[in-house]
């Protein structure tokens, strides 16, 4: 199994402050808290920053890697590079893909025809068992006539397990940097589940939740004068937190689940280091889609702390009881800085710190800590 010299984990903690927003919100469309200590918190979910983030890494150019796709549409994928490329007809690469899929154990949903659970699997994985379909082709027929009456259906058709064997190679990470990064539960298939390399925390506000109902009303521009211009009035939450964000990476976990892209090590080692970079960059640059054109709310971090070691742990408890004041930012800062050197002798570790706001950073004592005067830097930092 390939290893690293590197420390095995590396965890980030990110306060990061964003203006009037509704970055995150619960099925009747309110904002998402927690209560912490006592107190009501703001909370974003970490499935809605992993998407951020997940979406993000997928733009990293990283040289033979590629990206997955998680998606109910992988029968239908298939059967349009069955038509496309290889010049099956239209109705029979349907019905060959769909049946591969329902071998495979994926119930299908009989309105779509796609899968009826979403699948998270190498983008390359269409056009790799559209290959084997094709090359297979004249040995895929349906089965023997049984005497039934009942209408032929796709699973009737039969699947060479050369197909099967490899459909099952195509769900592997590979050099899927995504896949290998965050893993994948698919229950369906025994077997077919990988153990992420990363862990994210839901995020909470380190300062109660102040909430505020914010009215809007959409104006018909096409009203006469002597009509009403309102169509529409509600109300939406807003909040203005800051949240303290917890993100780890297990190093080993995450050469493990790139294993099978090459027998070179060398190639392994680059895979992991080009996806925790991307990792880390879009840990921080990334921000929750959630009503962002009626709030555009991108920022970046006040400050962001990498610890390595041969343990990580999250710095929540740094911020109970709850921060309150004129100076939640400065305050918060503070306090984190001051729970890492606490926690610095049970990770076996070094702390890097990127202080992105300079107003906060004039305000901190960071001796004895590795400063990164970049993101670049900080990405660097964490290698040493």
């Amino acid at each position: 199994m390939p290893d690293t010299t590197l420390a095995p984990f590396l965890a980030l903690h990110i306060l990061h402050a964003v203006p009037a927003s509704l970055l995150n919100r619960d099925d009747a469309g309110a904002i998402k808290k927690i209560t912490v200590d006592g107190v009501t918190r703001v909370r974003v979910s970490s499935q809605s920053w992993k998407r951020a983030i997940r979406t993000g890494v997928r733009t990293a150019a990283i040289e033979g890697g590629a990206f997955g796709l998680r998606t109910t549409r992988f029968p239908q994928l298939t059967a349009d590079v069955l038509a496309t490329r290889h010049g099956i007809d239209p109705h029979r690469a349907s019905a060959v893909s769909a049946a591969l899929f329902t071998r495979l154990g994926l119930k299908a949903n009989e309105k779509t025809g796609n899968t009826a659970a979403a699948v998270f699997a190498s983008e390359n994985l269409p056009s790799r068992v559209a290959a084997v379909l094709a090359e297979h082709d004249g040995s895929i027929v349906y089965a023997a006539d049984t005497g039934s009456t009942k209408k032929k259906s796709d699973a009737a058709l039969s699947i060479p397990d050369e197909v099967i064997a490899a459909a099952h190679a195509a769900l592997d990470v590979d050099a899927t940097i995504d896949l290998a990064l965050f893993g994948r539960m698919l229950a369906e298939i025994p077997g077919r589940n990988i153990d992420g390399a990363v862990s994210v925390a839901h995020a909470f506000s380190v300062d109660p939740m102040a909430l505020e109902a914010d009215f809007f009303t959409a104006v018909d521009d096409a009203a006469r004068d002597d009509e009403a211009v309102s169509m529409m009035l509600d109300t939406a939450d807003l909040a203005a937190p800051t949240l303290y964000r917890y993100i780890e990476l297990d190093r080993r976990q995450l050469r493990a689940n790139l294993a099978t892209a090459s027998t070179d090590l060398a190639v392994i080692e680059r895979l992991a280091l080009a996806a925790e970079a991307a990792l880390i960059e879009w840990s921080v640059r990334s921000l929750p889609a959630g009503k962002k054109r009626s709030s555009a709310a991108h920022t970046l971090p006040i400050v962001v702390l990498a610890d390595t070691g041969t343990a990580v742990y999250s710095l929540a408890d740094a911020f109970s009881p709850a921060i309150r004041g004129t100076q939640v930012a400065i305050d918060a800062a503070t306090r984190l800085l001051r729970h890492s050197a606490t926690m610095r002798p049970y990770t076996g570790g070094s702390t890097a710190v990127l202080a992105i706001n300079p107003t906060v950073a004039d305000a901190l004592d960071l001796d004895g800590l590795g400063i990164a005067s970049s993101l670049a830097d900080l990405i660097a930092t964490v290698r040493r």
